[in-house]
């Protein structure tokens, strides 16, 4: 009788400590309706991108579709661009306060028609997640789907007594309503009214987490690891430690059972899956292409450094340093490029180490289209869809843009106002006034090649 008294007294304990928390975040918030979300900074948000909360597309991963095609362009010839519009570009960019690369192409050709700096190197920004995709696809296919599992050891039944395992493979696109659906299909529809066992998180895909390799402290920056709750907007992880979001997790995990009428009498652990467990359940992500274009069309700095660590795992121990090995193989195969040639120390390009030329990033576009045609305008940013191009040009542009504090830049697939269609790469560096001008300096150079190709 003392054992049932200490239970439902331990159970009354919970129950009142998650609705405490559960009311602090509310209030805090002031949100009028229960949506669960990692703890979210004070401080306002600096814009990556020209992004910011009220422009970065909510999607849920089960709901991102199908790309669908825009339109199939005819690629007509491009002419050697004239002297005088050679002699205008440099002089844009000799009176450009800072360091500024550029080149252009014929889509078609892939003939260079002009360059400036274009084989120097830059900090890229959010353009290094052009190379991200190229090698997520070259690598794992456009149909891969990345895995998040729940083993249990123990016999099913409504009292269940054994443990379950859920172990991560680096989902990029996992929300909190998803791992509450796997939590469901784990218990409630297994049977499984209370748990009487352990709740053991692996992690082990991984073994190397956390944040990146050149981050900056005070920049918005994501959190990796092998189990982690996407969100749409990675400031909510500005100054979060790795262990507050397993912990955040772990919140997330006692809530939603409670929450679908699963009683949990247990403790969460940390452990690897025994050899002798068994498979549960699978939850599989959309299909990778699908994950690129929204990581591309929003510049989303958590599913693209997610990726770039998934790979390091996939093809070896899941350290920075086996991502960055994988990049450099898979980077020298398909562009030709030696690890002396640039330096990418992460997938979102959040890292102040990244150095690319403008050229390199040329040459990821044309193999891109290449390999995709006009498929591949569907995974950029344009200005006629919500995107990091929204409403920032009239006409008919295709491309990734990049920011950091005192680095900007801007690559892709435009057709010009005679109906050519060109790649260009344009990037600047070092710069003594707010990014914002720089926005403009770019959208003079382009609106230029606009009108006078």
């Amino acid at each position: 009788m003392n054992n049932i008294k200490s239970k439902n007294q331990l159970r009354s304990s919970n129950f009142l400590t998650v609705l405490s928390l559960t009311i602090f975040i509310l209030v805090f918030f002031n949100v009028s309706t229960v949506v669960i979300a990692a703890p979210i900074s004070s401080r306002v948000p600096i814009a990556r991108d020209n992004e910011d909360s009220s422009k970065i597309q909510i999607i849920e991963p089960s709901k991102i579709a199908e790309p669908v095609p825009k339109s199939v362009p005819t690629i007509p010839p491009s002419k050697t661009i004239t002297n005088q519009i050679q002699n205008e570009l440099i002089s844009k960019f000799e009176s450009f306060q800072g360091f500024v690369g550029f080149e252009l192409r014929d889509l078609g050709t892939n003939e260079v028609l002009f360059n400036y700096n274009s084989d120097k190197l830059f900090i890229p920004a959010s353009n290094t997640k052009l190379i991200t995709a190229l090698v997520a696809l070259e690598s794992l296919g456009d149909n891969y789907k990345f895995e998040t599992k729940i083993y249990h050891t123990g016999e099913i039944s409504p009292n269940f007594r054994g443990n379950l395992y859920i172990k991560g493979f680096g989902d990029p696109v996992l929300t909190s309503l998803q791992y509450k659906e796997i939590l469901k299909r784990a218990t409630v529809d297994r049977g499984i009214k209370r748990i009487y066992g352990d709740i053991i998180f692996d992690y082990s895909f991984m073994t190397e987490e956390g944040f990146g390799r050149g981050w900056m402290w005070d920049d918005p920056q994501p959190q990796i690891a092998a189990i982690n709750i996407w969100q749409t907007s990675y400031e909510s992880f500005k100054y979060k430690t790795n262990h507050e979001i397993k912990d955040y997790i772990n919140f997330l995990t006692t809530l939603f059972l409670q929450e679908i009428g699963v009683e949990f009498w247990g403790e969460i652990r940390y452990d690897e899956v025994p050899f002798n467990a068994n498979l549960l359940y699978t939850n599989h992500s959309p299909p990778l292409i699908n994950i690129i274009q929204q990581m591309l069309e929003t510049s989303d700095n958590q599913i693209a450094e997610q990726i770039f660590r998934n790979l390091g795992a996939i093809y070896g121990n899941g350290k920075i340093e086996d991502s960055e090995n994988h990049f450099q193989k898979v980077i020298k195969e398909t562009l030709g490029y030696d690890p002396t040639d640039y330096v990418i120390k992460d997938g979102c390009g959040l890292s102040m180490y990244n150095l690319l030329p403008p050229k390199m990033i040329s040459d990821t576009l044309f193999y891109l289209y290449s390999k995709y045609q006009s498929k591949f305008f569907d995974y950029l940013a344009s200005p006629y869809e919500k995107s990091t191009l929204e409403n920032r040009f009239n006409f008919e542009i295709y491309a990734k843009t990049g920011t950091l504090y005192y680095d900007s830049a801007i690559s892709g697939i435009f057709k010009s106002k005679s109906g050519k269609y060109y790649i260009f790469s344009l990037m600047e560096n070092n710069f003594p006034f707010d990014v914002q001008k720089v926005k403009e300096f770019e959208n003079s150079i382009i609106n230029y090649l606009y009108e006078n190709l």
